[in-house]
Order: C-alpha cells, then sequence, then structure tokens
C-alpha cells in the first residue's frame, strides 16, 4: 500500500488501468462486429448467402476439372485449378474463402483460354458448367447484405485507436464481394 501512496506509482496504475479498459473495451466491440459480420457471411438473410454461393462455385469448378480431365490437355492449367480448388475446399473463414474463391476463379479463367474441346457433347458440359461458374460469380459481386456489413466493420478501422487495437489482438478487415472491393479483394 506504501506504494500506491507515491504518485508516480499511483500515476501508472491509472494509465495502466485506462490502457487495458480502452483496449479491452475497443477489443470487444470489434470482435462483436466482426461476429456479426461473419455470422451474415456463413448465413445470410433468408437462406442465401456469400458462403452458399462459394460452395456453389467450388462445386462448379469441380465440375469443370472433371471435364478438363475428360477432355485432356492444359495439364499445367489444370493443376493450378486443382490447387485454387483444393485451397477453396479447405478455406474455413472469410478472408481465406475470399482468397481462395479468387484463385479459383483467375486459374478456371485460364483454363477456359487454354482448354480446346474436341466433343461436342463435351464442349456443350463445359460451356453449362461455365455458364454457372459465371452465374454464382455474379451472385457474389451482388450480395449487399454480407458487403454492409463487412463495410461497417471495416470502418471501424478508420479510426487509429481502433486499428491499433485490431492489429494487437490479429483482427483485420473482412473482404467484401461488391463495389470496388468486387471480386473478394480486401
Amino acid at each position: 500500500m506504501k506504494r500506491l501512496r507515491k504518485k508516480t506509482t499511483a500515476g501508472l496504475v491509472l494509465v495502466l488501468a485506462a490502457v487495458i479498459s480502452v483496449l479491452g473495451g475497443g477489443g470487444w466491440k470489434l470482435r462483436q462486429e466482426r461476429v456479426r459480420a461473419e455470422e451474415v457471411f456463413f448465413n445470410g438473410k433468408a437462406g442465401f448467402s456469400v458462403y452458399h454461393d462459394i460452395m456453389e462455385l467450388r462445386e462448379t469448378g469441380y465440375n469443370l476439372l472433371r471435364i478438363s480431365e475428360e477432355a485432356g490437355g492444359a495439364e499445367a492449367q489444370r493443376r493450378a485449378a486443382a490447387s485454387a480448388w483444393a485451397r477453396l475446399d479447405e478455406a474455413k473463414t472469410p478472408e481465406d474463402c475470399a482468397a481462395a474463391c479468387q484463385e479459383l476463379r483467375d486459374a478456371v479463367d485460364a483454363l477456359d483460354a487454354s482448354q480446346t474441346m474436341e466433343s461436342d457433347t463435351l464442349r456443350r458440359s463445359w460451356e453449362r458448367q461455365m455458364n454457372d461458374f459465371s452465374e454464382f460469380t455474379s451472385h457474389l459481386r451482388f450480395d449487399s447484405y454480407y458487403d454492409e456489413k463487412a463495410g461497417a466493420y471495416n470502418r471501424l478501422f478508420r479510426d487509429p485507436l481502433t486499428a491499433l487495437i485490431g492489429r494487437l489482438t490479429g483482427s483485420g478487415e473482412m473482404p467484401r464481394f461488391t463495389g470496388a472491393d468486387a471480386g473478394g479483394e480486401r
């Protein structure tokens, strides 16, 4: 108790308590906003979510890989697409999903540009799957419900103190899929 009677020690304890209070409170608020945005990412609104669209994109990518294997050729592009597909299959967070989704989209575009189809049946299957792939990509770009939640969370990082708290707690900005950030880029 004698140490707390000294002005210097008491001042340091007060400053430490204030810092802990600000970091703890700010970290809690940041975490709550992130939980809200993640909930929308995975569950969406009325059963429609970004995660659902990404999983549909993943399944369509798988179908394209199978058609490409049957058609033959474009080995390097198919390996790149298969690697991107596996990364998306293992993604668990919105950030990982967004990065892997973009990687798969780029790989499928490269595979589409290099793939040749000798069979009319394979060509029609390929075109149908590419149309589905484009459709699910489009769904991602127009899901404003999740994007609004992610945007609200990301706006918190404009405050320097919140940005510091985010860095200290390991929380970063969430990916967005519409507007300037279309395509799952941050």
